[in-house]
């Protein structure tokens, strides 16, 4: 009789460790797309680590290193003037990248301030 497993017991283990192992992929979850997809020492476009004074500035919104600036106010330029590039490489299919990022970070903004995601961050805070 010693070797009998109590079976409810264990179901509640079990149950415990899907619960803890569902709460850290949540966890992490959030903190991908809070922390690694805003980190403050990356560039936003090309995640080149900044040094410490270039961590604090930022161009339009965005934290980017200086290429990915120059090449940001070059995309600009050409969307609102409809002028020449300055360089034959930034053609089309440059521009298209650009818009799609853009469109990328916009589809991200709007994701992390969803009524569901801002649910699943309480969740997580509250479960702490």
């Amino acid at each position: 009789m010693s070797k009998i497993i109590d079976i409810e017991e264990r179901l509640k283990q079990e149950q415990k460790k899907k619960l803890q192992v569902d709460r850290a992929k949540k966890v992490e979850m959030v903190r991908k797309i809070l922390q690694c997809t805003r980190c403050l020492s990356r560039c936003v476009k090309c995640g080149l680590h900044f040094e410490t004074e270039q961590i604090y500035r930022r161009y339009r919104g965005f934290r980017f290193c200086d290429s990915c600036q120059e090449e940001y106010e070059e995309f600009v330029r050409l969307k609102q003037e409809g002028a020449q590039p300055r360089h034959p490489w930034f053609n089309r299919q440059w521009r298209r990248t650009w818009e799609t990022w853009l469109a990328y970070q916009q589809a991200l903004k709007e994701y992390g301030e969803s009524p569901e995601f801002l649910d699943l961050v309480r969740e997580v805070e509250w479960d702490r």
